[in-house]
């Protein structure tokens, strides 16, 4: 893995243990130096678990969505925006469990077809990894985030998603995605949006306009709310840090 060395590997080259020491670690991994770094931090610690990973692992989940372009603001690799994640790899049941700081190795089989090439290694396609994302998620409102954030940055369309499900239909998780498909939209610009709109759902709130235009009687734009329900007027909107910066709460306001 370019930029990318296990500390063995290092050793095996004739560098000492106090220079290996000297170089550059990766986040929450062990075992692995950096000697150049990525333009994307979250392809520094995706790579660096490419290089401990087992041979027949394939890049999965969150790591996946981020090789197919899905931005940080959407996929950050965290869990809370603090606390790593585990790069996610599927293997098949056969290996055995495996545990590695920083590694996460999940018992499911991937055919070929639903995975392409990616730095001598195997990743989950666009359509795969918007399936997983969704059905390993830990709510309801998270697998909806899942969805609409594939469905935002080209991972999957809503038919493909139809299509593909009957194929994955035994597999850990799947009742989640179908639920999160029914109701899934493009048009969501951020996760917690679309957690919000899982909840007003649930609450018995008639189906939102998602991202609506808000215009006053002179025709004026106003700007937009995060979901409207166009009879009432009702509206909700998840403010976000973005909303505590430069002049937005005056705009807000």
């Amino acid at each position: 893995m370019d930029g990318i060395q296990t500390c063995g590997q290092l050793l095996e080259g004739a560098l000492t243990r106090r220079n290996i020491d000297r170089l550059t670690r990766v986040d929450g991994l062990t075992g692995i130096r950096q000697l150049q770094s990525a333009s994307d931090c979250r392809l520094d610690r995706i790579h660096a678990a490419l290089a401990v990973a087992p041979a027949d692992a394939v890049l999965s989940g969150w790591a996946a969505a981020v090789v197919h372009g899905v931005p940080s603001d959407f996929v950050d690799g965290t869990w809370d925006g603090k606390a790593l994640m585990p790069v996610q790899f599927s293997v098949p049941a056969k290996d055995g469990a495996r545990r590695r700081r920083g590694v996460r190795l999940r018992w499911s089989t991937v055919p070929q077809e639903h995975t392409v090439p990616y730095q001598g290694g195997l990743v989950t396609n666009g359509l795969r990894t918007a399936v997983d994302l969704a059905r390993w998620s830990r709510t309801p409102a998270r697998a909806l985030a899942a969805v609409d954030l594939s469905l935002r940055h080209g991972l999957a369309t809503a038919q493909d998603l139809q299509a593909f499900m009957p194929m994955m239909k035994r597999r850990q998780g799947m009742p989640l995605v179908r639920a999160a498909v029914r109701i899934g939209t493009l048009d969501a610009e951020s996760p917690k949006e679309s957690e919000l709109r899982y909840y007003w759902l649930e609450s018995g709130l008639p189906p939102p306009i998602v991202n609506a235009w808000i215009y006053d009687l002179r025709g004026l734009c106003m700007g937009r709310v995060d979901l409207l329900e166009p009879v009432s007027g009702y509206a909700g909107e998840f403010n976000g840090h973005w909303h505590e910066m430069w002049d937005r709460p005056a705009l807000d306001a």
